[in-house]
């Protein structure tokens, strides 16, 4: 889809949807806090149309791309939109994307208000335990990156990653929370410039 097209649902979607701060493919809901939440706009096989999506991504999560993997397709999940359907877009994000990511605001919500309920993935269950870490839920924390690192016994380089940080993070929330909180901050700095957010207040 052509970024004038684009800029056009986007347009709909925030006039529909308060608060919500345009960059690029992104509308994040403001504030920003410690988590991105909003709307998506993916392409399609389709140059004039896309994927609305609504979801929610941890910024202390360590990553250099938007995460959809705690999100969904707006419209049933296959319905794709064009210019002409801007309206019914807007609409879509107002009556089924908010009440996906609105209610999802701070790191405890993440692990405490059941959004996590049923997802079993390895990057759910890194959300879930980073959650807990950066909510103060140290015990709970550690014990469940201790649970992921030991279930991540491939070999590809995603998983070395992926266990070498929670590790890393579990030790720290065992003897040092202050450098706990730390490294999770300096992930959320990373992953922030990374998806060139910074200015999403």
């Amino acid at each position: 889809m052509k970024p004038a097209e684009r800029k056009r649902i986007a347009r709909a979607i925030r006039s529909a949807v308060p608060g919500l701060r345009e960059k690029g493919r992104i509308l994040a809901a403001t504030p920003r806090g410690r988590l991105l939440r909003g709307i998506y706009l993916e392409d399609t096989s389709d140059p004039h149309r896309v994927y609305v999506w609504a979801f929610v991504q941890p910024l202390f999560v360590p990553s250099t791309t938007v995460v959809l993997s705690l999100g969904r397709r707006l419209g049933n999940g296959s319905r794709t939109w064009a210019v002409d359907d801007a309206d019914a877009a807007a609409a879509a994000a107002r009556d089924e994307g908010m009440p996906c990511f609105e209610p999802v605001d701070s790191a405890q919500a993440l692990w405490s208000l059941g959004f996590l309920d049923g997802r079993s993935d390895e990057y759910s269950r890194e959300v879930r335990a980073y959650s807990l870490v950066a909510s103060g839920q140290l015990y709970e924390g550690a014990q469940a990156l201790r649970e992921l690192a030991r279930s991540l016994a491939g070999g590809t380089a995603w998983m070395i990653e992926m266990r070498k940080r929670a590790e890393q993070l579990a030790t720290l929330a065992e003897t040092n929370p202050t450098a706990a909180d730390a490294l999770l901050a300096t992930w959320e700095s990373e992953t922030v410039s990374a998806l060139r957010i910074e200015d999403v207040p």
